[in-house]
């Protein structure tokens, strides 16, 4: 029933927004019937200086972190559109919290812009498949819908990339990683996904979209769920990196 009520809420607001004049979500200006003004989008789009590698924010131009350079990954690149600062956690949570959802198609087609401006073509089309970080079933009975997902349709969209549904699952009803140590975090995403029957990933490469990246736990244990499927490589695209140091 939530899923239906946030479907209608959601085809509703479209309604709205074409007889309306669009007006920017962020400073309230004209937008010339975009989600966001010029202005907003170059703002929230500004280059940011941090590791090639997992995205964590650098105060140099040094292409690596000092963890990266003493410890491997379990994916091959992770690309944040910022860093965890406004505006992005109150679009993050007025979509997650107070039902938003167009708060999730603003940060997907701004992921999507990032993504394009960052990566060639070639590299791009090299991506068989996007997956979103799944949430558990209850979870997402609760809530009516996973953020991930909905970020990652827009990014599909834009990118043309196939977002592959249903291929992961997460069968571990895990406590809230919030405010958890490192080891906690970890501990709590031990064995937390698996592939579903009839799902064949061999050799070919994936990118995982989620939200919020803190230390990677999450990330790193749908990584060796995936690793185990033998895919070729595996990218992570998501909104947030917060400068969390091990």
């Amino acid at each position: 029933m939530k899923s239906a009520f946030y479907f209608i809420k959601q085809k509703l607001t479209e309604t709205i927004e074409q007889i309306l004049p669009a007006q920017c979500l962020l400073c309230g200006l004209q937008s010339n019937n975009k989600l966001i003004c010029n202005h907003c989008q170059k703002a929230m789009l500004q280059p940011r200086t941090c590791c090639q590698y997992c995205g964590l924010s650098l105060l140099t131009t040094q292409p690596f972190c000092g963890d990266c350079l003493t410890h491997e990954h379990l994916f091959t690149q992770l690309h944040a559109l910022s860093s965890y600062q406004a505006p992005y956690p109150k679009l993050i949570k007025q979509l997650k919290y107070s039902h938003q959802l167009i708060a999730g198609e603003l940060l997907g087609q701004l992921l999507a812009l990032s993504i394009a401006s960052h990566f060639s073509k070639q590299q791009i089309a090299r991506i068989n498949y996007l997956i979103a970080v799944p949430l558990h079933p209850k979870k997402l009975r609760q809530r009516g819908f996973n953020q991930a997902q909905l970020i990652a349709k827009v990014v599909s969209t834009h990118l043309n990339i196939t977002l592959l549904t249903g291929a992961i699952e997460r069968k571990k009803e895990t406590q809230a990683q919030e405010g958890l140590s490192i080891a906690k975090r970890r501990k709590n995403l031990r064995a937390a996904f698996a592939v579903t029957k009839n799902t064949h990933l061999q050799g070919k490469h994936i990118a995982i979209v989620d939200d919020v990246v803190t230390t990677g736990a999450t990330i790193n244990s749908l990584c060796q769920c995936l690793q185990a499927q033998k895919v070729a490589s595996i990218s992570v695209f998501c909104i947030c990196r917060t400068d969390v140091r091990k």
